[in-house]
C-alpha cells in the first residue's frame, strides 16, 4: 500500500491483545483493535542527556543498567500520528483508523458469523483469534495481533496489574520507580495460581493498569513467564516529555473509568469480578461500579498493601451503604483463592 499515511518500512507497529463482543442483533461480532505506530529509531541527542538524568536522580548501580536500558527504549521512541492501520483477518481485510499524536489506534471491526466462521472452526481449540497488518506491497514483514472472543454470558476478571499481581510499591515513588525500571519483575506470590484457577474455571481477564504503554512489553512477557492466563490490556497514555504538572492531572480514576466502563458496556449480560488494591484509587473506582452496576459486578477484592482491614476509615466509607458480601480486603492472595475460583463457577 501506498501513501503519505501508510506505515513505512522503518516505522513499527505493535498490536495490544484486545476482545471481540457479540453485536447486539447476535448475528455477529465486534472486535476491537487496539496498538501503536512508532518509531524506533532513537537519536544520540534524545537517549544520551535524558538517561544520564535519571541515572544521576537514582543513583543507579550497575547492576540495574541492562533492565533500564531496555525499559527505558520505548519511552525515548517517538510515537507516529496519522499512520493508516489496516488489518487481514482471514481473507478480509478492514481499516482500523489512524494513530493518533502519541501513535496509539483503536478501532472497531465488524464480522459475521457466516464470515467468522470461514476463518475459525466452531470447535476451534482456543477463542482467541490472529490477524496481521496489511503492510506497503515491498514490505515482507508479519506484524501479527490477537483478540479474545468473549461469549454474552459468563464471568470476567478485571484486574489491576501494580501491587495486585506484580510488587510495585506504588505508594513510594522512588521504590516504584526502581521496581518498574531497574528490578526485576516479581510476581504478587499465590496470584498467578489464583488466576490459574479463575481461568480453569472459564473466566476472561482484561488487565486494566495505570503503566504507561510503553510498558506493555515487559510486562507482557512477564505475565507469561509467571504462568498468568492471556487477557486484554488497557494501560495508560504517557509521553515522557509531558510536564510533570500534565502527569499530575492526569488521575488514575478517571483513566481507569475510561477504560471499565467500554468493557462493561460491551458484555452487560455477564458478571465482572473486579480485583485491585488499596496502593491508589482502585477502591473508590470499583465501589463506583458496584454502585452503579450492581447486577453486573459479582465481587470486589482489594489486595490491603498497607496492611488495612476493612473496617479501616476509608474503606468503610468508599463502600459505605454496600452489601458486606460483595467487597472484600485481604493481604494475601491465599485468603480468597478458593472465595474468587467459586464466586467465578457459580456466579455464570
Amino acid at each position: 500500500r501506498s501513501g503519505k499515511h501508510a506505515i513505512a518500512r522503518h516505522e513499527h507497529l505493535v498490536f495490544y491483545p484486545s476482545y471481540g463482543s457479540r453485536t447486539a442483533d447476535d448475528q455477529g461480532w465486534t472486535l476491537m483493535i487496539q496498538g501503536s505506530v512508532y518509531d524506533p529509531r532513537i537519536s544520540w541527542l534524545r537517549r544520551k542527556p535524558m538517561l544520564a538524568v535519571i541515572r544521576r536522580v537514582l543513583r543507579m548501580d550497575r547492576t540495574a543498567e541492562e533492565y533500564f536500558r531496555v525499559r527505558m527504549r520505548q519511552f525515548l521512541m517517538f510515537g507516529l500520528r496519522g499512520r493508516s492501520i489496516t488489518v487481514r483477518i482471514g481473507d478480509h481485510e478492514h481499516l482500523v483508523g489512524e494513530s493518533d499524536y502519541m501513535g496509539l489506534f483503536r478501532g472497531e471491526v465488524a464480522f459475521t458469523d457466516s464470515e467468522l466462521a470461514q476463518i475459525r472452526p466452531v470447535d476451534a481449540p482456543t477463542n482467541w483469534l490472529s490477524y496481521n497488518a496489511t503492510l506497503m506491497d515491498t514490505d515482507d514483514r508479519v506484524l501479527s495481533g490477537k483478540l479474545q472472543l468473549i461469549e454474552p454470558h459468563g464471568v470476567s476478571i478485571i484486574s489491576d496489574v501494580d501491587d495486585t499481581i506484580k510488587h510495585s510499591n506504588v505508594p513510594n515513588r522512588r521504590d516504584l520507580f526502581r521496581n518498574t525500571f531497574t528490578r526485576t519483575f516479581v510476581p504478587v506470590t499465590g496470584m498467578p495460581e489464583l488466576y490459574r484457577d479463575c481461568a480453569l474455571a472459564g473466566a476472561a481477564f482484561h488487565f486494566v493498569s495505570g503503566s504507561p504503554w510503553q510498558l506493555y512489553e515487559p510486562l507482557s512477557e512477564f505475565m507469561h513467564a509467571e504462568g498468568y492466563p492471556a487477557g486484554s490490556f488497557h494501560l495508560k497514555r504517557f509521553r515522557i516529555r509531558d510536564s510533570a504538572r500534565k502527569i499530575r492531572m492526569s488521575p488514575q480514576k478517571a483513566h481507569k473509568r475510561a477504560a471499565i466502563e467500554p468493557i462493561l458496556a460491551a458484555f452487560p449480560q455477564r458478571k465482572f469480578v473486579l480485583i485491585g488494591d488499596s496502593g491508589e484509587q482502585d477502591p473508590e473506582i470499583y465501589a463506583s461500579f458496584l454502585r452503579e452496576r450492581p447486577q453486573q459486578i459479582a465481587g470486589v477484592f482489594i489486595r490491603a498493601v498497607r496492611e488495612e482491614t476493612r473496617q479501616a476509615e476509608r474503606l468503610q466509607a468508599t463502600f459505605l451503604g454496600l452489601d458486606d458480601q460483595r467487597w472484600h480486603v485481604y493481604r494475601e492472595p491465599a485468603e480468597i483463592r478458593e472465595q474468587v475460583a467459586n464466586l467465578v463457577r457459580t456466579a455464570q
